[in-house]
């Protein structure tokens, strides 16, 4: 009998994430996204089904929130399942809710006073939050039909949304700005217009504070003001916390967890302290350096394997799954073998990752990042075996001021520039204290000397480097090819032809001639050579639409939507006015981020910033 095929996910995924104050927050969230999703997996294999992907579902940390399932599913057994995700968020959530009914009972306000909580009035709104936090998609195909096209099927059920919003009432979370501040009094008074403020600013205050006390200032500060999800998400890593979790899962059965599995859950709900990431030191400030990223066009992927049999798709997929989970807990589990000499995994979920690279207690220099990053496709990401997808990162270089929460909003940001600009690249970003911030995007092969030895034929270069005093016998990065007017490495000269050349309104819409030149003079005849060519400007595809070439600037859609690839189009692309002003601004990128990211000295109050530049 021909196989039948379910697709099961869950949102918001993305804006659950994002809304993340401290490292805690992120690794929470990251956690209750994959707990869900095992969740989903236990309940669909107790109804007897077989798990597609994701591969490993006994690896709870890092679990892709798409479930693909092989069986008969009934619409009861559907319902089923539904209803075992929902009772976990539900547990979750109370778990959280209970234990600070039961330890916080009383506060001293600012005059000393007791406070004795009633806790009645905002258990409605945790109920609210219990049922409505997520929506639930389910899809299935036909026997005989492809996963690829059962996935179709439910992004068209995606489309149809029943989804429930909560009204919040009263003071804003001073995080998202959206939800009401959870505390015991929240939802006593539903005519907001009788709010008395001052009274209840002062509540806030006491509650946090007492949290802050019994909890310690590494889970809650005492002046944050945290809406119930924000709450859950900072306290579910909580030892108490997830013991009472664990406690009521097994109160309620929901799925039979096993020994292994309560061991794994406890284990992954217990994230190393973040104490050492402390980028604030009585005598000095510490910079620190952030990356986050994912695989690219793994739905074409897919798509792809969609052309195969069914046999042979799912064997490709539960391996791809395999193989990126594999990839996620080694990365995880084994920081110590992937990142510089100290740095931190925050999360690793398959193709999806967030870490921070740093010194604890001392101040990394951002050359030590960029030496890391730089063989990060070929020596990390296709490690320990190539990968079916490419990645794209975002990197943030971020001042000791810069608020947590910015930093987390910037990383996400830096991300969708690398995937916006045409995948299979990194986003490089100087966050200043003062929020300012420059960004400069550029494929692998520029950094990844692995990716451009294989690309040489492609140059019609045999290569190497040809200024005099360079080592002739070694291939070099964009980066590492640099070379000043006194055949030096001072990346200060070029910044300052830069700077001198933007004042004199040098770089124009009509020409590159001046980009290349100063090529030609900073990084050598060859990089010119590579530069000068339209053809190394543009991602090239298949008929998958999967990338085979990264090109410099990307993809051509970023400037014509309706861009289809033959010789005039792509003639009138090379001469766009807009074409040549980017290439112009992505040298002058390059010369502002490279003279803070070239710098390698370690413990530093902070970096050089020259006189000229607005931070």
């Amino acid at each position: 009998m021909a196989p039948t095929y379910h697709i099961i996910t869950f949102a918001p995924i993305q804006d659950f994430i994002t809304k993340s104050r401290k490292l805690r927050d992120l690794y929470g969230s990251s956690y209750i996204l994959s707990f869900l999703s095992w969740i989903i997996c236990l309940a669909a294999k107790n109804q007897g089904c077989e798990i597609i992907s994701p591969a490993r579902i006994n690896v709870t940390q890092g679990m892709p929130n798409q479930i693909v399932l092989r069986g008969e599913l009934s619409a009861e057994q559907i319902s089923i399942i539904e209803q075992m995700f929902n009772q976990a968020w539900t547990c979750l959530v109370n778990s959280c809710r209970e234990w600070i009914e039961k330890h916080i009972q009383t506060s001293q306000d600012s005059q000393g006073n007791t406070i004795k909580w009633d806790y009645n009035f905002w258990k409605r709104d945790w109920q609210l939050w219990a049922n409505y936090s997520w929506e639930f998609f389910h899809a299935s195909g036909k026997p005989g039909e492809s996963i690829t096209q059962a996935r179709q099927k439910l992004n068209q059920v995606k489309y149809a949304r029943n989804w429930t919003g909560i009204n919040w009432q009263g003071e804003s979370s001073t995080l998202s700005g959206s939800d009401a501040i959870a505390y015991p009094l929240l939802g006593h008074n539903l005519n907001s217009r009788h709010d008395n403020y001052q009274p209840q600013k002062q509540a806030v205050r006491s509650f946090y504070h007492s949290l802050s006390q019994l909890l310690g200032e590494s889970f809650i500060d005492p002046r944050e003001e945290l809406s119930i999800p924000e709450l859950t998400k900072r306290l579910i890593t909580h030892e108490e916390i997830r013991n009472s979790l664990i406690e009521h899962l097994n109160q309620l059965n929901l799925v039979n967890l096993e020994a292994d599995a309560i061991q794994q859950l406890k284990q992954d709900l217990n994230p190393d302290s973040f104490g050492d990431l402390n980028r604030h030191n009585p005598t000095e400030n510490y910079w620190t350096g952030w990356f986050q990223g994912d695989g690219d066009n793994a739905g074409k992927y897919f798509q792809k394997l969609a052309q195969l049999d069914a046999r042979l798709e799912q064997e490709q997929l539960t391996q791809f799954s395999t193989k990126m989970r594999d990839w996620g807990k080694q990365l995880y589990e084994k920081q110590e073998e992937y990142l510089p000499p100290k740095g931190r995994i925050i999360y690793a979920g398959g193709d999806d990752f967030f870490g921070v690279l740093y010194h604890p207690y001392k101040q990394i220099s951002p050359r030590r990042c960029l030496d890391w990053l730089a063989g990060f496709k070929s020596q990390i990401w296709h490690h320990p075996e190539p990968k079916e997808i490419t990645p794209s990162v975002g990197f943030v270089w971020a001042g000791s001021q810069v608020p947590q929460r910015d930093i987390l909003q910037h990383c996400h940001l830096a991300e969708q520039a690398a995937k916006k600009t045409g995948r299979d690249r990194i986003a490089f970003r100087i966050l200043f204290n003062s929020g300012n911030y420059m960004e400069w995007v550029c494929p692998w092969w520029l950094l990844d000397t692995q990716e451009l030895a294989s690309l040489l034929p492609r140059f019609s270069l045999s290569v190497k480097q040809k200024k005099p005093g360079r080592d002739r016998d070694t291939l070099k990065n964009l980066i590492n090819s640099y070379q000043d007017r006194e055949q030096g490495d001072n990346w200060t000269h070029f910044y300052q032809d830069i700077a001198t050349l933007q004042s004199r309104h040098a770089f124009n819409n009509q020409t590159i001639d001046i980009a290349l030149a100063l090529i030609e003079i900073y990084f050598g005849s060859d990089w010119k050579t590579i530069f000068a060519n339209p053809q190394n400007w543009w991602n090239l595809y298949d008929e998958y639409e999967l990338p085979t070439f990264t090109g410099i600037l990307g993809d051509p859609k970023q400037f014509n939507p309706n861009y289809q690839e033959n010789p005039s189009m792509r003639e009138a692309l090379n001469s766009d006015p807009k074409v040549i002003d980017t290439f112009n601004q992505w040298l002058i990128n390059l010369a502002n981020l490279g003279f803070y990211l070239t710098d390698d000295h370690e413990s530093i109050s902070k970096p050089k910033i020259p006189v000229s530049h607005p931070d």
